[in-house]
């Protein structure tokens, strides 16, 4: 019962729940004997022994409740505020709440409840599952634990009996009933219409299906995918079929992976499948990770970091007195669907005779021959993917979501890459050149506006670049100008070569950017492994003194401290009681401002040039770290009474402008002083001014708004 509990998975990407007979067997409803009833609620026999006759008359009136309104699978009570008759709309998710509750309330007899108070607690369990995120993990025991039990029915059983009667009952309703009116009269999924990953969205679901079906006719008809024999055949050719073959052709179909379109601006779409964990067993598991390794050995492609590749670059313009650099960014659409199989069966088959010419070692190549075979025999079988109950074969490339494709797409792009753009990798005489390609994402900077127009030109080679999503900081006919480029999540100056974070890091809703997986059971474990450097990037890429200034170095810090804060008020105002959440701060202090700030502060002087000095104090990081911390906390509604206590951290850290006092400037990991605290160095006049600049959070920070989140 303590076990957080996921919801949403029950409700979410439901495309083929038919009917509510599908999700509850209708002989438990039909059946006028209530104990089979009783079972599938509660799975303890012992607990069903003891459940009183008030409670088990209850249940039968819910039984009975759900046989009648569940004829027409919910359907007559469902209302939406908005036309939404034509074309695919999303619902809001206020109108999914009013029929959900509609239904419930029909269902829910009003002597079951008890009181105005246990409805209200039960109202706000169905809201929170409503709106809750992708796969979040909640704490149902809690959101139920205010349930007055001194109240008819539950006081016809001992406290204790009765808070686990009533768990069971809630949980069963919200699993089975409350699932069932959302997925078959709502298509519930995520989208890439904006960076809020874990967002859900509600569509109704027969505008999806139409949806679906139009796009899915679309693939058909660019012979994307075809019908695949014998899985497709009519119930009469297939009733000539013996009995063990049907069974056997069943099971089959079961095991081929679904087709999901995820959502795209536009109405565009993206089409992804996606694996079941049970599906590939753990020797399964082995098999692909050894042909992974095989298809990486054979890319032979060496991944250097992009701040090492950078940081070159930015030497040598240096050296070059900083000649104007032209950039070109851009990504190619469908990666995997525009991979030609029979070209990519040939540099799989070249680039294995290239390895075994080199290599040395008869048991690797004898491995790598094995290995071969396998993949060989891999790309040659029908791609198989299972839309509804209609089996398809993938004929156009490779599928996102398919085990192989990220690896093979890499062994694919890696070989054009070098046909196409080989004068790119090589530099004469001091050029400045950089090519990056990370996935589908190019990324290029020269310090020649011919070489520039000539990648431009050789990006053509590539049928599906998507010029959309192209810019460049020079002037293009065709294509968008920026003198800031983004790139997997760094923003790029072209002016200075300066680098932050982008702001789609730090920006938006924060509770849509965290997983809030099971690890919630320990919530203090939890924020220390999303507020620290296992959960914030820390790297010599913008916390570094060759290509950034102080001024903005110190606003990284500041972002950096921003992005912790906000992830630690979120997670707080979701899961933590008021009262509770001060006991949390030593989480804060521990993971921010002492280990993300040494962390910061190592890589700041690992990385400065020998003619500067970087003259700081740790109390300057530490006050920063409670800074955003305050901001966060006042602008998050239930993180307000972290105020007062953040406030007196502030005064302890303020040696920029508060009182003097003797304090260390530096300390080790250990905690112990290294440098007592220099007055000249902790009221540098120059960072004051820089200090100025953090009274208020970086532009596009949203913290969490649990009123605005319910609206």
């Amino acid at each position: 019962m303590n076990d957080p509990i996921c919801f949403s998975q029950y409700f979410v990407n439901k495309e083929n729940v038919r009917s509510f007979n599908n999700v509850l067997n209708s002989k438990l409803l039909r059946s006028e004997n209530n104990d089979a009833f009783l079972r599938n609620i509660f799975e303890d026999e012992k607990l069903l022994c003891e459940i009183s006759t008030e409670i088990k008359e209850i249940i039968s009136e819910i039984r009975k409740n759900v046989k009648s309104f569940s004829k027409h699978d919910f359907k007559n009570y469902i209302i939406v505020s908005e036309d939404t008759q034509q074309g695919l709309h999303i619902v809001k998710k206020s109108d999914v709440l009013s029929s959900c509750c509609t239904v419930l309330n029909m269902i829910i007899p009003r002597n079951f409840f008890g009181n105005i108070g246990n409805s209200n607690i039960f109202n706000i369990c169905t809201k929170i599952i409503i709106y809750s995120m992708k796969n979040q993990c909640l704490f149902f025991e809690k959101m139920i634990s205010k349930w007055d039990l001194s109240r008819f029915p539950w006081n016809t059983v001992t406290t204790t009996l009765s808070f686990k009667i009533l768990y069971h009952i809630l949980h069963w309703i919200f699993k089975i009933i409350l699932s069932s009116i959302i997925s078959l009269n709502f298509y519930v999924t995520t989208s890439k219409l904006d960076n809020d990953e874990n967002k859900l969205y509600y569509f109704l679901q027969n505008q999806w299906q139409r949806f679906f079906d139009v796009h899915l006719s679309k693939m058909v008809i660019a012979k994307v995918i075809i019908k695949f024999e014998p899985y497709c055949l009519g119930k009469r050719i297939k009733n000539k079929y013996s009995p063990e073959q049907r069974l056997k052709l069943k099971t089959i179909k079961k095991s081929i992976f679904k087709l999901h379109l995820i959502l795209k601006p536009n109405n565009n779409f993206r089409p992804i499948v996606r694996y079941k964990n049970e599906a590939v067993n753990s020797s399964e598991r082995y098999k692909i990770k050894e042909r992974l390794n095989f298809l990486h050995t054979l890319t032979g492609k060496s991944y250097e970091k992009i701040e090492n590749q950078f940081s070159t670059l930015y030497m040598l313009w240096v050296k070059n007195k900083q000649p104007k650099l032209y950039f070109v960014k851009t990504d190619l659409s469908n990666a995997f669907g525009s991979i030609n199989k029979d070209k990519l069966l040939k540099i799989l088959n070249e680039r294995y005779i290239e390895f075994q010419k080199l290599e040395k070692s008869l048991y690797v190549k004898n491995k790598f021959t094995q290995l071969y075979k396998e993949m060989v025999t891999e790309l040659r079988r029908p791609l198989l993917i299972r839309a509804g109950s209609t089996i398809y074969e993938w004929k156009e490339g490779l599928v996102q979501g398919y085990k192989y494709s990220p690896a093979l797409s890499e062994l694919y792009y890696s070989y054009l890459d070098k046909l196409y753009f080989k004068e790119y990798f090589k530099k004469h005489n001091n050029e400045l050149k950089l090519f990056i390609r990370v996935v589908d994402d190019y990324f290029y900077i020269t310090d020649s506006l011919e070489d520039a127009h000539s990648f431009l030109k050789a990006l053509s080679n590539y049928r599906n670049v998507n010029f959309a999503k192209t810019f460049v900081n020079f002037q293009h006919p065709t294509i968008k100008y920026s003198e800031n480029i983004t790139f997997l999540g760094y923003s790029y100056s072209t002016v200075n070569l300066e680098v932050s974070r982008a702001s789609t890091v730090f920006g938006g809703n924060m509770c849509y950017k965290i997983c809030f997986s099971p690890a919630i059971a320990d919530l203090g474990k939890f924020i220390e492994n999303r507020i620290g450097q296992s959960g914030i990037q820390i790297n010599k890429h913008i916390f570094n003194f060759y290509y950034n200034n102080e001024g903005l170095v110190w606003h990284h810090i500041f972002v950096t401290f921003c992005l912790s804060a906000n992830k630690f008020c979120t997670i707080l105002a979701i899961y933590c009681d008021e009262n509770k959440m001060s006991k949390y701060l030593a989480v804060y202090k521990t993971r921010v401002t002492v280990k993300l700030c040494n962390s910061i502060l190592e890589t700041l002087n690992k990385y400065q040039p020998q003619d500067f000095i970087f003259k700081y104090c740790v109390n300057h990081l530490r006050y920063l770290a409670y800074k955003a911390l305050f901001l966060c906390a006042q602008k998050t509604p239930k993180c307000n009474v972290l105020v007062p206590y953040v406030n007196i951290e502030l005064a302890k850290t303020n040696c920029i402008n508060g009182k003097w006092r003797e304090h260390s400037s530096k300390i080790c990991r250990r905690g112990k002083s290294v440098m007592p605290a220099c007055k000249e160095v902790c009221k540098r006049a120059d960072l004051k001014i820089i200090m100025k600049n953090f009274d208020n959070l970086p532009v596009g920070v949203q913290c969490y708004n649990h009123k605005l989140f319910y609206q």
